[in-house]
């Protein structure tokens, strides 16, 4: 593991960071950055990609690679560079107008990382099947393997949808903004399916509830601002 001048701040960090040891363990090219004084772990270098999946082509590559952890982990997600232009820079290769690698939509990662935390199994269930598809699709003409979302709004509100099993989007809002109050208060209120009745007398309830144990109120607020 390479070390930087502030090695103190940085191994506090580290311990902190649930699988972040065992990242470096399994990812000896990568090593930190410069530490900033807001307390983001900087970490940059290479990854070796050695992927396969199913009947497709087995995939080897170095990737250039800088990651962002937010003093705010896990509550605040990642961000990750590819900086050796392994990755085009367009729209069909998931890249953030910053740069930044799109690995999924807000509602998939947050809520990922609300239930599990460990940046080491973050990195394999987010990166390592975006780097793989962006291989498969820029080396053998193969679209994303996994599947892949809208960008923006609309693929964040198609996962939602996926997760609420509606699609209408003035529903999938309407739960947004029950997920926002307090439960109390939402089961007074007439259901987002518009089946006629309170939320709390329909199923859709149980669902609802499921989704507050993993994301708070005040996420659901936000991203109905978003949507």
């Amino acid at each position: 593991m390479n070390l930087c001048p502030n090695h103190g701040i940085v191994l506090e960090a580290t311990l902190k960071i649930k699988g972040l040891e065992r990242f470096f363990k399994e990812n000896p090219l990568m090593g930190y950055g410069p530490v900033t004084h807001d307390g983001e772990i900087r970490l940059n270098g290479k990854v070796e990609l050695n992927h396969s999946y199913e009947n497709y082509p087995a995939v080897q590559q170095l990737i250039d690679l800088k990651i962002i952890i937010p003093s705010g982990y896990p509550n605040t997600q990642p961000e990750f560079e590819e900086v050796g232009g392994f990755v085009p820079r367009i729209d069909e290769f998931h890249i953030n107008p910053s740069g930044t690698l799109c690995l999924g939509s807000p509602f998939r990662i947050d809520k990922y990382l609300r239930v599990n935390s460990d940046f080491l199994e973050f990195f394999n269930a987010f990166f390592i099947p975006y780097i793989y598809a962006v291989a498969l699709k820029k080396d053998h003409g193969i679209n994303f393997v996994f599947g892949e979302l809208k960008h923006g709004s609309e693929g964040e509100l198609e996962d939602f949808a996926s997760e609420i099993g509606l699609t209408n989007k003035e529903e999938l809002i309407a739960c947004a903004h029950a997920l926002s109050q307090k439960k109390r208060i939402a089961n007074k209120g007439p259901c987002p399916c518009n089946c006629g009745l309170r939320l709390g007398k329909c199923e859709l309830h149980l669902q609802l509830n499921k989704l507050r144990k993993t994301l708070p109120r005040k996420w659901y607020r936000n991203f109905k601002a978003r949507l």
